[in-house]
């Protein structure tokens, strides 16, 4: 079977899943309107793991807005530019909706021990693991080394599964993952799998196995965050000007795939929503796995799209970060190693990805309105870039 055929029958089964798991919640919420349940005082407390992160963080504020759970941040390193932001989330929530948010430093995604007290009286659990070590954002990337970062991952696996087992009051875990692998084995002459992807594709039917509830997100690799400069800061962004704000300026919206080339992109904004939607209908999620995107464009696509949006007629055009350079820059910089990998996966006769088309994500729309490239550029102040000729005048 040839790449294009295996990528082609995954997206139509993947398609045919998230309508199946939309469909049945949206039935189950007819029903629940319809017969709604007497409402009680004590919400469902969720921990979500190394919240310092621009996915977690969101993830946190996501299920914060919908007031129908407790939220337990976990992350290890207090003082930091993340952990302030957490910080002001806390005093934004406290001032709202007392008692909603708690944030719980020193919680090291190694120890089976920090993790055990962290979990405790939790009903759910948002499990993230990496393949890098960190220390105080001090990162140590294992991209280039599978024999020292499969035993990072599997450190942090072993001892999440000893925490959970320690804790029966968890009911649902939701791991954060990759696009699925839709050539390995099927499609001749497929390109080999970065391990760390590998292996974190492996994490969820591993904790399944060991008699864990796990509600498994496969989410792209790119983010439109991508395009931005800091996306610890409080304020989302360094710096007062627009071009302090993101990578994007006139003529250039950056990328690391070919132009023609489709990529699901994710904003962290919908994966939060989706995981208070899993915790709110484990009926519906549990054991499950769900596939996200929030749209599905080319390079030349966003730059039609930068164009149409912006106020002033400025230009925008897609540069490509070439492979060849990247290739070059990983033998002297570790972090690099990581989107060299994905381009290769994703984009050179491998993987693929989710979604073919932006009609694929017709049903996660029935849920949740998805946030688009277009209300991306407007958040940042794209769509009021002027050209450099009228700034001049």
């Amino acid at each position: 079977m040839n790449r294009d055929t295996a990528v082609k029958l995954a997206q139509q089964a993947i398609k045919a899943n998230n309508k199946r798991l939309v469909d049945a919640l949206l039935a189950r919420k007819a029903e629940r309107d319809a017969s709604p349940s007497p409402a009680t005082s004590e919400l469902p407390t969720i921990a979500v793991t190394c919240a310092t992160g621009w996915e977690c963080y969101a993830i946190v504020e996501e299920l914060v807005a919908t007031r129908r759970f407790k939220v337990r941040a976990l992350y290890r390193t207090p003082g930091t530019q993340a952990a302030a932001r957490l910080e002001a989330l806390l005093k934004k929530a406290d001032t709202e909706s007392p008692g909603l948010l708690t944030l719980q430093s020193g919680v090291d995604m190694n120890s089976a021990e920090k993790l055990t007290q962290a979990f405790k009286g939790c009903t759910g659990v948002v499990l993230y693991n990496t393949a890098n070590t960190s220390m105080a954002g001090k990162i140590t990337n294992h991209g280039n080394d599978p024999v020292g970062g499969r035993p990072v991952v599997m450190r942090q696996v072993q001892a999440a599964l000893e925490a959970l087992r320690a804790n029966p009051s968890v009911q649902q875990v939701i791991t954060l993952i990759f696009p699925t692998d839709k050539v390995t084995g099927i499609a001749d002459d497929a390109p080999p799998i970065p391990w760390w992807i590998d292996q974190k594709l492996r994490l969820s039917d591993f904790l399944r196995g060991q008699g864990v509830n796990v509600t498994c997100i496969y989410r792209p690799a790119y983010y439109y965050a991508m395009h931005r400069v800091d996306y610890t800061a409080q304020a989302h962004f360094r710096g007062s000007g627009a071009l302090s704000r993101n990578m994007i300026t006139e003529n250039n919206i950056p990328g690391i795939t070919d132009p023609d080339f489709l990529v699901n992109w994710v904003d962290v904004r919908d994966i939060g929503k989706w995981v208070g939607t899993c915790f709110e209908y484990p009926e519906v999620f549990n054991n499950e796995n769900l596939s996200l995107a929030s749209s599905a464009v080319t390079g030349h696509q966003l730059v039609e799209i930068a164009e149409r949006c912006n106020r002033h007629g400025t230009k925008f055009k897609y540069r490509q970060f070439p492979l060849w350079l990247m290739k070059i820059l990983s033998r002297i910089s570790e972090e690099v190693v990581y989107p060299l990998r994905y381009a290769e996966w994703y984009n050179d006769k491998g993987n693929g990805y989710d979604f073919a088309c932006q009609e694929d994500l017709a049903d996660l729309n029935r849920v949740h309105p998805l946030w688009t490239f277009e209300r991306e550029l407007e958040f940042w102040g794209i769509n009021d870039i002027k050209p450099a000729a009228s700034q001049k005048a």
